[in-house]
């Protein structure tokens, strides 16, 4: 199966894709002044300890304080919790400076989520500094590379730490491994180094952009090729993967054209339908999925799926079949996370309903964020829970719509104006056109002239063009309309704005 990783910079909103057989895989996008705390590790300082409730506010460097529970306190939960070793009495005092790690973002009026369990991830493993322990990640089945990774762990791992093995180990050689442990302990005696010269709380290793943690949890043998239009990034990116393994670095490349590389590789068209309330499967069923504050809800319909014979239960059968697979897709691809409930149509048979079920835990398999299916209820009903990471795409890239109150939601004006710079891209490349207006809403055209999103592209290929922006209170912010001139001179309202 051939798969690629494409790495889209823009002036300032960033996105990873990986395409498998020209299929959209998996996306991230995040914008650059954004502030993502998970993964990074701080000095902090206990401002106060509630022993009743074994818990502990830690100041970090943020304006709200982070939670610290027992346990997360120097230990490993899910370890400790087999063994009946959990801890009772939180061992920190008001004052205290501590080593601190974010493992939830910060939500609503709730401060961000502290551990002071440390982890460092690779590509093939995972550090625990502060825990003996080895293990080998649920997604390496084989019983035999299980255990070889468990006996080559024991012999790495240093007095008090220990490793678990992620899922790409299986395919690493020996020595790449080694390699990665040597490495990891080296950066977590800086980060000690760090700790220890800070007079004050604040940020001593930052887990990276979403560029350097995605590319490297996405890297592997299969990848053929990973593709970036910013050279800064690009030689970036050769640098880091280039640590994780020096045959990696062949496969990056830089991407150099008139054209957008979204829209080049088909990903603008696959994200306009991630954003949509409405996914239909290959066979003509669809799916329906809902938000609410406590859950995300996936109906599935068999739509215009008439099946090839006259059997109801085959044909609603093979309808959920089709369902399975693409929710597992659509939540990697949205990243939804907490509880999912997914209502299949119902099916008298239980093979059927049991299959159904495993076909979603077979899918759900190749996701790389924690994740569990419960049983299929009597009602059809389907628990997913997915760990949540980040934002949804569709918390980045909508926004609230003006026209009904917040109850819906209308493409951001980042993500017009990316589609428009395509779109002229597009029309500019073969040097025809001279100049073209841009028929918009005034809502986006003010978003436009206030961002710059522009700027960096404008002072470059586009030097010798003439772009305006005309005001239309007709359309919608989701709409636009493009119209190319050959002439030097253009017509234009009074109330257009030129952009260059």
């Amino acid at each position: 199966m051939k798969s690629q990783i494409l790495i889209d910079v823009d002036s300032y909103m960033s996105s990873v894709s990986l395409l498998e057989d020209g299929r959209l895989k998996e996306y991230y996008v995040e914008y650059k002044d954004s502030n993502r705390l998970t993964g990074n590790i701080y000095k902090g300082r206990v401002v106060n300890v509630l022993q009743g409730l074994e818990t502990a506010f830690v100041d970090f460097g943020m304006e709200r304080n982070g939670f610290l529970a027992v346990n997360e306190a120097l230990v490993h939960r899910s370890v400790l919790s087999d063994s009946g070793k959990m801890p009772s009495k939180l061992d920190v005092k008001t004052g205290d400076f501590i080593m601190v790690q974010v493992t939830k973002e910060e939500t609503g009026l709730k401060g961000a989520r502290l551990t002071a369990n440390v982890s460092l991830p690779g590509r093939y493993l995972v550090y625990l500094p502060k825990l003996d322990f080895v293990g080998v990640s649920n997604k390496i089945a084989d019983e035999s590379e299980r255990k070889r990774l468990m006996a080559l762990l024991e012999k790495l791992k240093p007095d008090g730490g220990g490793f678990i093995a992620r899922t790409a180990s299986r395919e690493a050689k020996k020595q790449d491994i080694v390699d990665e442990a040597r490495r990891l302990q080296k950066e977590f005696d800086e980060i000690c180094s760090s700790f220890d010269a800070s007079e004050g709380v604040g940020l001593i290793h930052s887990e990276g952009g979403l560029i350097v943690r995605t590319v490297r949890d996405m890297i592997s043998t299969s990848v053929e090729s990973v593709i970036c239009n910013d050279r800064r990034v690009f030689l970036e990116v050769r640098e880091v993967l280039g640590k994780v393994n020096p045959r990696f670095n062949e496969k990056v490349k830089y991407f150099e054209s008139d054209y957008d590389m979204s829209e080049v590789f088909g990903v603008l068209g696959e994200v306009d339908k991630l954003l949509e309330h409405k996914v239909a499967l290959p066979g003509g069923g669809t799916l329906v999925i809902d938000h609410t504050e406590a859950l995300t809800a996936i109906d599935v319909n068999t739509g215009r799926f008439l099946g090839d014979d006259n059997s109801r239960e085959n044909t609603v059968y093979r309808t959920n079949i089709e369902a399975a697979v693409e929710i597992a897709r659509q939540l990697r691809l949205r990243n939804i996370g907490g509880i999912i409930i997914i209502d299949f149509i119902d099916m008298s048979d239980e093979k059927h309903r049991n299959a159904v079920v495993e076909a979603l835990r077979k899918e759900m398999m190749f996701d790389r964020t924690k994740t569990r299916v419960l049983e299929m209820s009597e009602l059809g009903l389907v628990e997913v829970t997915r760990k949540k990471t980040g934002h949804e795409i569709g918390d980045i890239l909508l926004t609230s719509c003006p026209y009904c109150g917040g109850s819906a939601h209308t493409h951001s004006g980042d993500y017009i104006a990316k589609k428009i710079k395509a779109r002229l891209m597009r029309m500019f490349a073969d040097g025809e056109y001279s100049g073209a207006s841009v028929t918009l809403s005034p809502t986006v055209l003010e978003h436009i002239g206030s961002s710059g999103f522009f700027s960096r592209i404008l002072t470059g290929q586009w030097s010798d063009k003439r772009v305006y922006l005309v005001p239309d209170e007709k359309l919608s912010p989701s709409e636009f309309k493009i119209m190319a001139h050959k002439s030097d001179v253009i017509s234009v309202p009074i109330t257009a704005k030129l952009l260059y």
